[in-house]
């Protein structure tokens, strides 16, 4: 008895602990939160008297893990919008990789010049130097503070100074070489930061120091204090990445055979018809397609109404779902626009990335991220595969998150089934297919008997009213079919299989 006491006692402490931390984290956050808006405001920045600013700042940094806000330099406040700038640009797939180029400047701490000087009067030059230097501003600090990897670079150039006849007194030794500061943002995929980083080494640069943040809606923010550019130049540095950046691009797609876009068809930007379909407006932007910027590879799916392939748009792996022009009509035209609506307001990891779509008939399509893994119910049913139950978990927490941030933002998915569950090639698993998905209205009257039978809620089949809890429910019954590899209600038509729950009350 006394051992159970101690062992929940020891828990307590654990979870307690736990949750301090966390809310240290977060009054930190807070802290310089707040600082940030303050200098951001004393800056007379123009886009800090936009209303709403503070707002979208702290979205910015909710965006992010703790640890941004911990590292980040409040003194280059800044920085911190240019980071909120690349992560908006990163949104549009034309942009990806968004990035910036700047001189930093790093200098050595007051241990590092002790430790490199005995002699005080060298000391106080040393200081004198250094302290002078800040005054000058001759190049900004970078966006994260000097870790000791950086804080000893000073003090090797000083050891190299000596050694080839340099000062004695180490004073130009305290001006160590200007470094660049290189901030990337793009789609949050694991094998992009490792291509990034080889381009930086294949042009030469010794990355010094490197910081990787992940959003919470599927995109990064890398940013690398490298050495061994040539000269102080930022913009030839900015065009020889570029050049760089694409050539990786057109060499991952003639490895998928597929020709490359142009440059200007990827950055063209079609401006939207009055012949298109109107999509309903909440002043979020809008990605209208051009359909001759995506290049089709092959057909994955196909439907009753419309095509699933898969392709490219401007060098990403995307899917492209196309209605059969044949059979569109005005209750899909309306699908169709609220699918739109839907998509373009959500951004999750755990949600299905919405990338763009062509809104003129005939050529109607919507294009997300490409899932390679596929559809939950194919592994399933199709490969006839098993989940282990760690893996289950796993996939039970991704659609509980991404059905979370649905639901927080009043949206009723309608649908939730395994078929609209996709799997990346990380084993991330997200919830996708908006097409009957709806904003839930206050008066919460939607329409009967939408969905899938055999995983619909029952007052949904009773046409009573219904909200959120009718995607729990169809989430309790996708995971039955998870667990137990089995469709539900098999022994049954769906049509028999609604009215048998309906005369059983389930």
């Amino acid at each position: 008895m006394v051992m159970e006491q101690d062992i929940e006692s020891c828990g307590s402490r654990a979870v307690k602990s736990s949750q301090n931390a966390h809310a240290r984290h977060h009054r930190q956050k807070l802290e310089v939160y707040n600082e940030v808006l303050r200098r951001i405001q004393d800056s007379d920045c123009e886009e800090a008297h936009v209303p709403g600013f503070d707002d979208q700042l702290w979205i910015h940094f909710n965006r992010l893990p703790a640890r941004y806000a911990l590292d980040v330099n409040v003194e280059r406040a800044e920085d911190v919008l240019a980071h909120k700038r690349l992560l908006k640009l990163a949104e549009d797939p034309t942009n990806q990789p968004a990035f910036q180029v700047r001189l930093v400047q790093v200098y050595p701490s007051g241990s590092a010049i002790d430790s490199m000087h005995s002699d005080p009067s060298e000391k106080e030059d040393a200081q004198s130097s250094l302290n002078y230097s800040f005054k000058q501003g001759i190049h900004p600090p970078p966006t994260f503070g000097s870790s000791s990897n950086l804080e000893t670079l000073p003090l090797q150039t000083t050891k190299n100074n000596i050694e080839d006849g340099g000062s004695a007194m180490g004073v130009k030794a305290c001006f160590p070489r200007p470094m660049h500061e290189i901030t990337f943002s793009t789609i949050d995929k694991p094998k992009l930061l490792s291509q990034l980083t080889s381009i930086l080494g294949e042009m030469g640069l010794n990355i010094l120091e490197a910081h990787a943040f992940s959003t919470t809606d599927g995109f990064s923010l890398d940013v690398f204090v490298v050495e061994g550019w040539p000269n102080e130049e930022t913009e030839e540095l900015k065009g020889v990445l570029e050049k760089e950046i694409l050539k990786v691009k057109e060499q991952y797609l003639s490895n998928q055979g597929i020709l490359p876009a142009t440059n200007e068809q990827c950055r063209a930007r079609m401006e939207i018809s009055p012949h298109c379909i109107q999509i309903p407006s909440d002043g979020a932007d809008v990605w209208e397609i051009d359909t001759n910027h995506l290049i089709y590879a092959n057909r994955v799916g196909s439907g009753s109404f419309g095509d699933l392939y898969r392709g490219t748009y401007c060098s990403q792996d995307v899917a492209i779902k196309v209605l059969k022009p044949e059979r569109i009509s005005t209750d899909m035209l309306k699908e169709f626009a609220q699918e739109v609506y839907i998509m373009r307001k959500i951004r999750h990891k755990n949600v299905v990335q919405f990338i763009g779509a062509c809104t003129r008939p005939p050529n109607l399509c919507i294009v997300t991220e490409f899932m390679s893994r596929g559809s939950l119910y194919d592994y399933l049913h199709k490969q006839r595969g098993v989940f282990k139950l760690q893996s289950l978990l796993k996939i039970a927490i991704d659609v509980s998150k991404g059905m979370n941030y649905l639901h927080q933002n009043n949206i009723i998915h309608r649908d939730l089934k395994t078929a609209n569950l996709l799997m990346d090639e990380n084993e991330l698993v997200k919830v996708a297919d908006f097409g009957v998905a709806r904003v839930q209205t206050q008066s919460g009257v939607m329409t009967a008997e939408t969905g899938t039978y055999r995983w619909m809620a029952p007052e949904v089949i009773e046409h009573k009213p219904y909200g959120q809890k009718a995607d729990v429910f169809s989430f309790g019954i996708s995971l039955w079919e998870l667990l137990t590899g089995e469709l539900p209600y098999s022994h049954l038509t769906p049509i028999t299989s609604s009215c048998w729950r309906r005369s059983e009350g389930q």
